[in-house]
């Protein structure tokens, strides 16, 4: 009966650990988290590469990249849809990360996400919040936009890289007077105008326009292709002045008007639109979007807790 007893005990421990296996959370081979190096004053430097459908899938890289940016990454939102203590936009993180063969976008998602709460003792909750947007839908009168030639935008595509094999540089995208390629962008800003130019499809074009201006840019024109854009605008006195772009109301209020005095609204003489409109009107009058105030429901992730300093490796 003893013996009995003994066996019948080891086989429930055994079953109990193989449940406990069974129901690990996904997680990294091997994980390096540190703060990173300080850079020079007035340089920054960060990188993001790596995982699933890249062409280095067994590992995934950030250098230089704060808090919010990795939790955004992790829980597959924007960084706009993340609250927390400011210092979560400054310190920077350095992570190498070994990802088991075979693993899914979705299970490296949630690996980053329990190293986040491992390393960082990071906790969170979601809650639902109207969020201060500008959408960008098609103004009366329709689209003016001129689509890529589909065949153009595919021979520019390269092909996909074999497992291990190292990317090829970056084609230069375009000096200043020089041609951009098929599927490049080019951004120039300068103290009183700003430029974006190069084959861009609508959801990129709002998600560049986020990083300008003090709310993000949600597409709802619908329009799926990749268009040649070439569009510049007169930041207001807050867009001057740097840090994080404000278009101010008073660029949207005067969306629907007459443009400024001197302005016909027409494309300059380089092509690119009449840099004395405001933003708004500028994508209204050469394209015929128009852009808005609105306050959209978002599911934003609210940060109860988390450390600067990770825990050691």
């Amino acid at each position: 009966m003893r013996a009995m007893a003994g066996v019948s005990l080891l086989v429930l421990t055994t079953s109990s650990a193989l449940g406990q296996n069974a129901q690990a959370p996904p997680a990294f081979e091997v994980a390096s988290v540190k703060v990173s190096a300080p850079l020079p004053s007035g340089v920054m430097m960060f990188r993001m590469g790596g995982g699933p459908d890249s062409t280095d899938p067994g590992r995934v890289t950030y250098s230089g990249v704060n808090l919010k940016t990795l939790i955004a990454r992790a829980y597959s939102v924007k960084e706009y849809q993340v609250e927390g203590p400011q210092w979560l936009d400054g310190e920077r993180y350095d992570i190498m990360a070994t990802i088991p063969q075979g693993s899914s976008k979705e299970q490296v998602d949630l690996m980053l996400q329990n190293l986040l709460a491992d390393r960082f003792k990071l906790t969170l909750h979601h809650e639902s919040k109207p969020l201060a947007v500008y959408t960008l839908s098609v103004a009366k009168g329709g689209p003016k936009l001129k689509e890529v030639d589909p065949a153009a935008l595919a021979a520019a595509t390269p092909p996909p890289l074999p497992p291990g094999a190292a990317p090829p540089p970056p084609p230069p995208a375009g000096g200043r007077g020089e041609p951009i390629p098929v599927g490049g962008m080019r951004m120039m800003l300068g103290f009183s105008n700003r430029r974006l130019s190069g084959s861009l499809t609508l959801t990129h074009l709002c998600a560049t326009l986020s990083n300008f201006i003090d709310r993000p840019v949600i597409d709802l024109t619908e329009l799926k292709g990749t268009y040649e854009i070439d569009l510049s605008w007169t930041p207001d006195e807050n867009e001057q002045m740097g840090g994080k772009l404000s278009m101010g109301m008073a660029a949207i209020s005067g969306a629907a008007g007459p443009p400024p005095a001197g302005s016909d609204g027409k494309a300059g003489p380089d092509g690119a639109s009449d840099p004395g409109l405001p933003l708004a009107q500028a994508l209204q009058v050469n394209y015929g979007l128009k852009l808005e105030p609105k306050k959209n429901p978002a599911d934003i992730l609210v940060i109860d807790h988390a450390e600067k300093v990770p825990t050691e490796n």
